[in-house]
């Protein structure tokens, strides 16, 4: 259905030895790669991160070596709000099921105030795909606006297909 996408797999494993890739797509919004717990003081002193929102299932934490207990008392001592929405890696049908509710937690947490860090694994395709959702609904932006947009600050390989699903498709004189 779709190509999955990953323009850091050669920086990929199980142990990153560095800090996760960090896009700006809007001032209160970027997107990245997984968070370590060494990494959650340095979102929140050189982006200003207040809020993180994971995508990663139970799967992704165990493949990363993740303990979800560990990462959420790093963000509490940081002050970071923590929310999650757990979408299976390379599952356009996980996705789609999870899409409204994170869309809807996307908005919340923005409209709160809080500068977002949303995250996947490698942050280039379900990331993103959440991304360019929150920019066509809530700040009016056509589909492929959006994708381009978000393209242009972070290389990915959005899943389009869930958000024509979601969104209705475009239609034949929309800009692919």
């Amino acid at each position: 259905m779709t190509d999955f996408y990953d323009p850091f797999s050669h920086q990929q494993g199980d142990g990153r030895s560095r800090q996760p890739e960090v896009s700006e797509i809007l001032p209160t919004l970027l997107v990245g790669e997984y968070p370590r717990v060494e990494d959650v003081a340095w979102l929140k002193q050189q982006f200003g991160i207040s809020a993180v929102f994971s995508l990663q299932d139970a799967e992704d934490l165990a493949t990363k070596s993740l303990s979800l207990p560990v990462l959420l008392t790093a963000y509490r001592h940081q002050q970071i709000e923590f929310r999650r929405a757990p979408v299976a890696d390379f599952d356009c049908h996980s996705l789609a099921l999870a899409l409204p509710a994170a869309l809807a937690e996307l908005h919340a947490l923005v409209r709160d105030g809080h500068t977002v860090f949303l995250h996947c694994n490698a942050g280039c395709n379900r990331a993103p795909t959440l991304a360019i959702a929150y920019l066509h609904a809530y700040h009016g932006m056509s589909l492929h606006a959006a994708r381009d947009f978000v393209k242009a600050r972070r290389p990915c390989g959005p899943y389009m297909e869930v958000l024509y699903q979601h969104f209705g498709h475009p239609g034949p004189d929309a800009v692919r």
